[in-house]
């Protein structure tokens, strides 16, 4: 093989190196970035939710998000199921899991979906006007604007049960998050489960305007909007976490690339100083050959 050649491929391979290792770098940035905003966040869920705690305890407060009405629970309520999906590497299809939890507890006949991510769309679901709202990507900032008000809506003209979202996160230990209502919440992100910071109230210090039921309609939005904002931060994370893997993925077999590259390198140098030293030799002889004859 040509030398030079064999020198123009380690100069790609280099090039394409850099490329990926600084896309790295930047998934690396994006990962820390989503794990302090997720915190932050879950944080502000976490007080919403202390404090709506707090005041049903002193205020005995009426509302649907808190408890399930005692109507709705003798009947078979609605639930809506907030349903992320993000795109996958190597076809790992972590997601199977996902849908078969959505086939054991949801009623596809009754309950309402919103359904974000490429891999939600595949969901079946007969009727489509139980899907309220979908979108083909995790867009979380343009969500965190849609999807509170959306949901606080359907609550108030829909009866609706519970409100359920499924995410892939090793830090959610069980199968679905249930947000409201509130008695059945089971939200918790294991990982910053032990950072948060669990801030007592006394409440007796505070004067409540214009009265505790109305101010809790307030927190139940705050608290939604937090808590959803978390909860897609997390499957944004596990999207640049599979980013991160491919990425390294790719560095090791370009390194690879090049280890190998180099040796050939070496071997096609070899082989050409051989050569050379072949097609010199005998030159060599000649002119030593033409001395002697000349000495003689």
């Amino acid at each position: 093989m040509n030398l030079q050649k064999i020198k123009d491929r380690k100069n790609n391979l280099a090039k394409i190196y850099k490329i990926v290792e600084s896309k790295k770098n930047i998934t690396l940035v994006n990962i820390l970035k989503l794990s302090k905003e997720i915190l932050f966040y879950l944080q502000r869920s976490n007080f919403s939710k202390n404090l709506i705690t707090s005041l049903n305890e002193n205020f005995s407060i009426n509302n649907s998000f808190l408890i399930q009405n005692p109507l709705i629970k003798f009947s078979r309520s609605k639930k809506i199921w907030v349903y992320v999906t993000e795109e996958e590497k190597y076809g790992t299809n972590s997601y199977s899991k996902h849908q078969k939890t959505l086939h054991e507890n949801a009623n596809f006949n009754e309950d309402l979906f919103i359904l974000i991510g490429e891999k939600a769309q595949s969901l079946k679901i007969e009727n489509s006007d139980q899907i309220i709202y979908r979108s083909e990507t995790n867009n979380v900032k343009e969500l965190a604007e849609i999807l509170p008000k959306l949901i606080l809506n359907v609550f108030k003209t829909n009866s609706i049960g519970e409100l359920n979202f499924v995410i892939n996160s090793s830090k959610i230990k069980q199968k679905y998050v249930t947000l409201f209502p509130l008695e059945k919440n089971n939200f918790e992100l294991t990982y910053y489960s032990n950072k948060k910071d669990d801030v007592s109230i006394d409440l007796s210090k505070f004067k409540i305007y214009p009265e505790p039921n109305v101010f809790v309609e307030s927190l139940f939005e705050h608290y939604l909007s937090f808590s959803t904002m978390s909860l897609l931060m997390e499957s944004s994370l596990v999207k640049e976490k599979y980013n991160l893997v491919a990425q390294n993925k790719s560095l090791n077999d370009l390194e690879e690339k090049i280890r190998m590259n180099k040796i050939l390198y070496l071997r096609t140098k070899k082989d050409l100083e051989i050569e050379e030293i072949s097609i010199l030799s005998p030159q060599k002889d000649l002119i030593h050959q033409s001395q002697e004859v000349k000495n003689v």
